[in-house]
C-alpha cells in the first residue's frame, strides 16, 4: 500500500468531509500498513493539518496563483510534498518530489507539481514570509499556521508577543501526561517501570501525582495498559480534580463526564471507596466512561444521560462534591487536536451563557458546604473568569474557595493554566463551596 497515496485520500475526505483528522485516521487504518508506515502516515496527515496555512504560503509564492486557483486534488499533493521538504528530515528531496509528484494524474498536473516542489526544496533555507511589519496578523497567521481571525483574536485578549509564545508552544508535539492507576499499583512503582522500558518519564514539573513522558505516546505502547495501571490525562485536568479535596466515602456528581477522565481521577483519589455518578448529554459516548472504569477495575461509578443545562430535582442538595466540566471553545488544547485552529472563532461567544447555565443548575446540587470545580479546556477569559464570576454575582449562597495543588496556587479561587507558561494544556480551574442553603437567584 503506497503511504502517500492513502494519506492523500485522507486529506481529502478531511477538506471534503468535515470530520476531524484523528477520526479520519482511526476509522481508515487500513490492514497491510506496519507499525513504520502507519507512523509515517499518522506523520503525514497531521502535519499537513496543523501546517496547512504555512504550506499554502509557499505553495502560492512558487505557483504564481493563489490555492483557491489550484485543482483540491493537486494542492493537497502540494501540501504532501511541502510537508516531507520542509518537516521530514529524514526524508531526502529527491524522495519527497518525486514519490509524491508521481500521485498526479496526468502529465500536466506531475509538471506543475513538480515545478513547485523543487522551487520550494531549492528555498527551504530561506522561505518567503509575509513582512511583519506591514500586517503582524498575517506573519503570525503564515508562521504558525492560523487563521488570522484567530490570531486577532488572541492578539486582542494577550497582545502580539504573548500570542506568538502561545503559539509556538502549540505547534510543539505535546508530553503525554499519565495518572496511574494507585489502586492497583504505587506512582513509584509505575514509574520506576516505564524507566526500566526505556521511557523518559518523571514526575509533573507542576504536580507530584502526575508522571510525564516527554513524547507523545499511544496508551497501548505504554505498560499495564490492559491491565488498567493508568490512563492519559494532562496533568491540568487532575490538578482540578486535586482541588476538590475529594474523600473516602463521598458523594460525587459528574455533570459533563465523558470521557471519564475526571470521574477516573476522583475516584482514585478516593482509594476507591467514592460514590460517583457520571453523566453526560451525548448516549453516545457514555461506552468510553464504562470501558475506562472497567480497565481501571474502578467500583461505583454510575454512569446515565442527562443534559447538564437543566437542573435534575432529584439531585439538589445530594452531593458533597461537584465536577462541572463545561463544553468549551478547546483553545487550550490546539496542541493535541490540531483540528481546533480552524474552528470559526466568530462561533466563541455562543458558549459562555451555556456555561453559565450548566454551572448555575449544577451547583444546586453541593450540600451546604459542598465544593465543587468549574473547568474548561481554553484560555479564553470570556468563558473563564468572566462565567464564573457572573456565577457568584448571580447566586450569593455559594462563595470561592482559594486552592493549592502541587506548584499551583489560586486567586480569588481561580487559576487559569497557559502551555507555554505551565507546561500543561491551557486550563481554567475555579473552585466554589454552598455556603447556605436558601434558595440562589435565578434557581
Amino acid at each position: 500500500m503506497n503511504v502517500r497515496e492513502t494519506a492523500l485520500e485522507l486529506l481529502m475526505l478531511y477538506e471534503n468531509g468535515g470530520k476531524y483528522s484523528n477520526l479520519l485516521l482511526s476509522s481508515h487504518i487500513t490492514n497491510g500498513l506496519d507499525r513504520s508506515d502507519m507512523n509515517f502516515l499518522t506523520s503525514l496527515v497531521y502535519n499537513v493539518v496543523e501546517h496547512k496555512i504555512t504550506y499554502d504560503y509557499y505553495i502560492s509564492s512558487y505557483a504564481k496563483r493563489g490555492t483557491g486557483e489550484i485543482d483540491q486534488r493537486v494542492l493537497n499533493i502540494l501540501r504532501l510534498g511541502a510537508c516531507q521538504i520542509i518537516d521530514f528530515d529524514s526524508i531526502p528531496d529527491f524522495a519527497a518530489v518525486n514519490e509524491t509528484v508521481s500521485l498526479a494524474k496526468n502529465k500536466g498536473e506531475r509538471a506543475f507539481c513538480n515545478s513547485v516542489l523543487r522551487r520550494i526544496c531549492e528555498n527551504k533555507n530561506a522561505l518567503p514570509m509575509p513582512p511583519r511589519e506591514k500586517n503582524e496578523a498575517r506573519y503570525l497567521s503564515v508562521k504558525y499556521s492560523f487563521p488570522q481571525s484567530t490570531v486577532k483574536f488572541f492578539i486582542g485578549l494577550f497582545g502580539a508577543e504573548e500570542t506568538e509564545k502561545l503559539f509556538s508552544s502549540y505547534n510543539k508535539i505535546p508530553p503525554t501526561d499519565i495518572t496511574v492507576n494507585t489502586t492497583k499499583i504505587s506512582k513509584e512503582e509505575y514509574l520506576k517501570k516505564l524507566t526500566e522500558l526505556g521511557f523518559d518519564a518523571k514526575i509533573s514539573p507542576i504536580l507530584k501525582n502526575s508522571i510525564r513522558i516527554s513524547k507523545s505516546v499511544p496508551p497501548r505502547a505504554l505498560y499495564g495498559f490492559d491491565e488498567g495501571l493508568f490512563f492519559v490525562q494532562d496533568s491540568s485536568c487532575l490538578a482540578a480534580i486535586e482541588a476538590l479535596d475529594v474523600f473516602g466515602g463521598a458523594k460525587i456528581i459528574d455533570v459533563c463526564a465523558a470521557p471519564g477522565g475526571k470521574s477516573f481521577a476522583a475516584q482514585i483519589l478516593a482509594s476507591n471507596t467514592a460514590l460517583i455518578d457520571s453523566f453526560d448529554v451525548h448516549e453516545s459516548k457514555l461506552s468510553l466512561i464504562t470501558g475506562g472504569k472497567e480497565r481501571l477495575g474502578l467500583d461505583n461509578i454510575s454512569v446515565g444521560v442527562r443534559d447538564a443545562s437543566e437542573c435534575h430535582s432529584e439531585s439538589v442538595g445530594r452531593y458533597d462534591r461537584l465536577i462541572c466540566d463545561v463544553p468549551c471553545s478547546g483553545l487550550g488544547v490546539i496542541a493535541k487536536k490540531a483540528d481546533m485552529r480552524y474552528k470559526d472563532i466568530g462561533a466563541v461567544s455562543e458558549l459562555p451563557p451555556l456555561q453559565l447555565k450548566i454551572l448555575s443548575a449544577s451547583a444546586q446540587y453541593l450540600k451546604v458546604g459542598g465544593v465543587g470545580i468549574y473547568s474548561t479546556c481554553t484560555v479564553n477569559p470570556a468563558e473563564n473568569i468572566q462565567v464564573f464570576s457572573e456565577f457568584l454575582k448571580t447566586h450569593p449562597c455559594y462563595e470561592s474557595v482559594d486552592f493549592s495543588v502541587g506548584d499551583l496556587k489560586s486567586s480569588d479561587g481561580q487559576i487559569t493554566l497557559y502551555p507555554h507558561i505551565h507546561g500543561t494544556d491551557g486550563f481554567f480551574i475555579a473552585k466554589f463551596r454552598r455556603k447556605s442553603g436558601e434558595p440562589c437567584q435565578n434557581e
